[in-house]
């Protein structure tokens, strides 16, 4: 009984294409290489209405065996070093994996990481040697470096297949390509098309218009219109499924790249999840923020925050990084973390704490951004990792300084005269006094000084403005202010 049980399950098994993550060491051409492989294996028309947001994307190229063409899905993951962790899922996800080495650099910290995570995952790979076009390269040299950190290149002793090729220029690409298909037909990939869909969660977040939308791959099973969703943290149903074109379909099969609308609230990233016949919206508890907390230090080195982030992978890679920086005995304090744009809410909950908002590939809306002036919270927002780092430890920096006497933020500019200028702004901290010197400070760095040759409030001519006040300044210095300018002074 249990042999016709199990030929039955085998005869029902189908063969799935590849899912393929690209590796390795930041500037060796992994964007690169994705970007020439969406452009020369994706119709032009098509490529250009691929939804950014998926995270992955399908191609097409004719297997060497069967000259017929074979699907091969790429899971485009974020190659700066930061990102590890995520990189980790995607190797976790994937079937097969490239790692990019370039031929003028050799094996670099991200290159070992690559390494170690694509063996601690046992997950196959083939090696692309980058950058063959530049004067610069030693292809042999590369390859004794993989060598000795433990990659067995096929004629070196060992079986990982490896190619040379140049990203840029597509030499050799489709010969890469040839040997992921290869590579594929070795791993033997199967699905049970009468399976519960199951599969993993690669991206999550909140949009304006469609509420909980997350990216996914499907590795077994077929997942469809109005079949009910679950994993460990959230269920839903779902209500619309778009492939990696961005158009709706009524069902996707293994292994292809899907985005879900249906989900009450957001998913953890690297999450499996599966379809289920049973409404289990109300069952599962959504995951809750759990705050860490952390013993009060001198107060001049602790500094508030209130993380944003587009989606959910960028969010808990950044706040990673955050709660494990060192500065001196700084103590960063994150508030809150959460995704989707800066809103008011975010501007009422920093206020009082007296918190800076870092955004990382994130918009502020126009309410949040007139009220954080109001309110005097400062946001910072980059697409660029290491600039928020750099922020963030200005910050504390800025704490470890002596207090200003007094701080006034620029809020108009009414008449620039060579170096007489007739400025208006809002008294931040302290007092301003006339007929002192002040630091100009730009983007939290400080660009100059001048000087203050009368205060006024309205036509009147004043000594002082305290913290609150909104006066105008008849101001002296080589440098133009600009709105946004703050003027601090010092003792």
């Amino acid at each position: 009984m249990k042999e016709n049980q199990d030929k039955k399950i085998s005869d029902s098994q189908q063969t799935r294409p590849p899912i393929v993550v690209v590796m390795g060491h930041v500037d060796h051409g992994k964007t690169t290489l994705l970007d020439y492989i969406r452009k020369t294996n994706v119709a032009a028309k098509e490529a250009g209405g691929i939804t950014q947001s998926i995270g992955a994307y399908e191609i097409t190229h004719p297997s060497v065996s069967s000259g017929q063409a074979q699907k091969i899905t790429f899971i485009d993951t974020p190659g700066h070093e930061v990102f590890s962790k995520m990189r980790e899922r995607g190797a976790k996800v994937a079937d097969l994996a490239i790692l990019v080495v370039a031929a003028d650099d050799g094996v670099k910290p991200q290159t070992k990481e690559s390494i170690d995570i694509l063996n601690s995952t046992k997950t196959p790979f083939v090696v692309a040697i980058n950058k063959i076009d530049k004067p610069n390269t030693d292809i042999e040299k590369t390859k004794n470096d993989l060598m000795a950190n433990g990659v067995l290149l096929e004629g070196y002793g060992g079986n990982i297949s490896w190619q040379a090729i140049s990203a840029k220029m597509g030499q050799g690409v489709n010969e890469l390509l040839d040997l992921i298909l290869l590579a594929a037909e070795m791993e033997n990939l199967t699905y049970n098309p009468k399976a519960k869909a199951s599969g993993i969660i690669i991206e999550a977040k909140t949009t304006p218009q469609k509420g909980v939308v997350i990216s996914a791959i499907v590795k077994n099973g077929a997942l469809k219109i109005g079949d009910f969703i679950l994993t460990p943290t959230v269920a839903g149903k779902i209500k619309v499924l778009e492939n990696f074109m961005g158009n709706r379909v009524e069902k996707i099969i293994p292994s292809s790249p899907v985005l879900i609308s249906g989900f009450n609230n957001l998913p953890q990233i690297g999450e499996e999840f599966t379809s289920s016949d049973i409404d289990l919206t109300n069952s599962i508890s959504p995951k809750t923020e759990i705050k860490e907390q952390k013993q009060p230090i001198d107060r001049a080195l602790s500094l508030n925050l209130i993380i944003k982030a587009d989606v959910a992978g960028s969010l808990e890679a950044l706040s990673g990084i955050i709660r494990n920086l060192k500065y001196k005995n700084a103590n960063f304090n994150i508030l809150s973390e959460s995704v989707g744009e800066i809103t008011d809410g975010d501007i009422k909950e920093a206020a009082p704490a007296n918190a800076v908002i870092i955004g990382f590939k994130t918009k502020i809306n126009k309410i949040a951004e007139s009220l954080a002036k109001i309110q005097n919270v400062k946001i910072i927002v980059s697409e660029i990792v290491y600039e928020l780092i750099e922020a963030i430890e200005n910050e504390i920096k800025l704490k470890e300084k002596p207090l200003p006497l007094g701080e006034i933020e620029i809020l108009k500019i009414f008449n620039q005269k060579e170096k007489k200028q007739l400025i208006g702004g809002r008294v931040i901290f302290g007092a301003i006094k006339n007929n002192i010197r002040l630091k100009i400070i730009r983007n939290n760095g400080e660009i100059g000084t001048g000087k203050i040759l009368k205060l006024k409030h309205q036509k009147t001519e004043i000594n002082e403005a305290k913290e609150g006040e909104e006066r105008g300044l008849m101001f002296e210095s080589d440098i133009a202010i600009n709105e946004g300018d703050r003027l601090i002074w010092n003792k």
